[in-house]
């Protein structure tokens, strides 16, 4: 009898704790009190998505404690030399353009504050790991030391690829976006606490 009552109580923290989550659609003009720039001022809303004149790094606050996100990264205009991405915790997935105009590179990397040594790793067109896109919807989780990306170019919501990378140290918690240019944009975001 004991076990009856107390079974649905845990269930229903179990059911209240795994549905915590949080998302931004960006379909508004300003940023708003749930973003923190953490490196450049230059973070903001244009057309109703995430980009920025310069560096930048900004926090979702509301995302605090969260190890996982998905956003929609993609090219506002063919242009060479910039990214845009996401990161989670000390680790940043960046999605790099090259010279053809397209994203050519998916990189792992240390969030500049990080204090991290490790270099991280990319997966290149050059190197035949990823083909050119300009658009996708991308998905970056931490877990311990270890982070892993899903990329799906495509949008059916199957990855068309997924890497991991240890960076030899505790990634932690916290979800934020990052870019350099204006020609990169960052839509739809959506954030989880995952085992």
């Amino acid at each position: 009898m004991k076990i009856s009552k107390t079974l649905p109580v845990v269930l229903s923290i179990l059911v209240s704790g795994s549905a915590m989550a949080a998302s931004d659609n960006f379909n508004r003009s300003t940023l708003g009190a749930n973003w923190t720039p953490l490196i450049g001022t230059s973070g903001k809303i244009a057309d109703n998505k995430y980009t920025s004149d310069g560096a930048a790094y900004t926090r979702f606050t509301p995302a605090a404690a969260d190890n996982q996100a998905t956003v929609t990264v993609a090219l506002a205009r063919a242009d060479v030399g910039h990214y845009g991405g996401v990161y989670v915790g000390k680790a940043s997935l960046k999605l790099r353009t090259a010279s053809s105009g397209n994203f050519e590179a998916v990189c792992f990397e240390p969030t500049v504050l990080s204090g991290l040594g490790t270099p991280g790793k990319c997966y290149t067109v050059s190197n035949q790991d990823i083909t050119a896109f300009k658009k996708a919807r991308v998905t970056l989780r931490t877990s311990g030391a270890t982070a892993f990306a899903d990329i799906d170019t495509n949008s059916d919501g199957v990855p068309e690829w997924s890497f991991s990378y240890d960076f030899g140290a505790a990634l932690g918690t916290g979800v934020g976006l990052l870019g350099n240019t204006n020609a990169v944009s960052q839509d739809n975001l959506k954030t989880s606490t995952v085992n």
